[in-house]
């Protein structure tokens, strides 16, 4: 996205970071809680490589363009239209000191 991008964004995104329970294989565990809100740019990616460590890797992803958050991170998740969005990258273009982009998948 070059120029004006601003108006791109269209949706309105929830912004949750996982609290720092572990889970007895030391997995991540716990609820998420609320950091904030934005607006987005949100369009699906085509599906790339479907197997991940020889298992099918189905789920949906999606390419998010935000306002510049430094707290941005896998930790992160998104709440969109009822789906929860897990980061997965996160791409600061030096081009675009003002945006990032991420790359999500539909988390269950």
């Amino acid at each position: 996205m070059t120029g004006e991008w601003a108006g791109a964004l269209r949706e309105r995104v929830i912004l949750e970071r996982r609290l720092g329970g572990r889970d007895t294989l030391g997995g991540s565990s716990g609820p998420y809680a609320y950091i904030g809100e934005a607006w987005a740019a949100i369009s699906p990616i085509a599906p790339g490589d479907l197997t991940a460590g020889e298992s099918i890797r189905a789920l949906p992803r999606w390419r998010v363009i935000l306002r510049k958050r430094d707290f941005i991170d896998p930790s992160v998740r998104l709440v969109w239209r009822g789906k929860f969005l897990a980061v997965r990258a996160v791409v600061s273009d030096p081009r675009e000191p003002a945006q990032m982009m991420l790359t999500c998948e539909e988390a269950g």
